[in-house]
């Protein structure tokens, strides 16, 4: 059986996300070298719209797990920082801001990806060139200052604990004796809204330019502008970058779901809180992992650095069947 005490615990949640960073520092940085050192010149035109992504993933992944480690008593939007950079001194509220706009910011990294992909494909002549700059700072521009109104208005500490106590009084178990307990708003929705709101913008642009993406591509391919052998390449890259952003965007749909739950009903779980960060943090392990596994260069790759033995033992029970299958052939010529 759990020990749900443990599991509501700072020691559980610090203990697990410092245990996974463990996981995740060689992987992102294998990651990065895949991206750097073994994109080919046939994905070239997208090899720094990946590593875009592949920072804005990395560093929200370790913010969460590593640097700042935040234990917030959702609903009320009170915690604190059990991560490096409360030992080093980084206020509490800028942890929080720096947490709360790595998530936009992942999503515009991804909308980046299938722009890139879009502009290069089927509108680098168009007067798209000239928007798509502007466009995208927007984006980003937005997803750094978005929260800067609720980090403008933090309000006086002792008298916002009071007050979201006696709103909220079943975390007053929960609110550690330190005095290190930070509350960013008394009110949730204006954070909530804020939000729902990024949330909305990337996601509704980034499914604006795959399905622009989709429609062209089928487009072309029943006007037989491209060759059968390009589109069926652009098919393959196209459901790649799919599913490398796709996939971990569901991962995060059940903590974001929870939030918005427990926010609008008041519910309090502090287990629950703590699983949500967990398996945020897990988001960006698992975006590594499948952008390794399902762009072939960076899988083959990884195949022969780490199953070298079995690559090479392979490669020669293959030249010993061939060399067999000569002689084999050779005595029945002789025959």
């Amino acid at each position: 059986m759990v020990n749900h005490s443990y599991v509501n615990s700072p020691a559980f949640l610090s203990g697990t996300l410092h245990l996974m960073a463990c996981f995740e520092i060689p992987m992102h940085l294998i990651g990065a070298y895949c991206i750097i050192f073994k994109t080919p010149r046939t994905m070239r035109s997208v090899k720094w719209t990946m590593f875009n992504l592949h920072f804005w993933s990395v560093f929200l992944d370790l913010t969460i797990s590593l640097f700042t480690t935040p234990y917030v008593l959702f609903p009320a939007l009170i915690g604190r920082s059990l991560g490096i950079f409360e030992y080093v001194g980084v206020p509490v509220e800028l942890q929080l801001y720096l947490i709360v706009t790595l998530f936009p910011a992942v999503g515009v990294s991804i909308t980046a990806i299938l722009e890139n992909r879009f502009y290069l494909l089927f509108s680098w002549e168009s007067s798209w060139k000239y928007f798509r700059i502007p466009f995208l700072t927007f984006l980003y521009l937005s997803s750094f200052l978005c929260f800067l109104p609720s980090y403008l208005s933090i309000p006086e500490q002792k008298q916002a604990m009071e007050e979201v106590l006696k709103i909220i009084p079943e975390i007053q178990e929960y609110i550690l004796s330190d005095g290190k307990m930070f509350v960013l708003s008394t009110d949730f929705h204006e954070f909530f809204w804020t939000l729902v709101i990024m949330i909305g913008l990337v996601t509704g642009t980034s499914v604006t330019f795959a399905r622009i993406l989709y429609r062209n591509m089928k487009e072309r391919s029943r006007l037989l502008n491209m060759s059968p052998q390009m589109v069926q390449v652009q098919k393959i890259f196209f459901r790649a970058i799919c599913i490398q952003t796709s996939m971990p965007i569901l991962i995060l749909i059940l903590p974001i779901s929870y939030l918005a739950i427990s926010m609008f009903s008041g519910y309090f779980n502090q287990a629950a809180n703590n699983l949500c960060f967990i398996i945020t943090a897990f988001h960006g392990l698992l975006s590594t992992a499948i952008m390794i596994t399902v762009h072939k260069p960076y899988r083959d790759f990884i195949y022969i650095v780490f199953f070298q033995k079995i690559h090479r033992l392979l490669l020669h029970t293959e030249s010993k069947i061939a060399y067999s299958m000569s002689m084999i052939s050779r005595t029945s010529s002789g025959l």
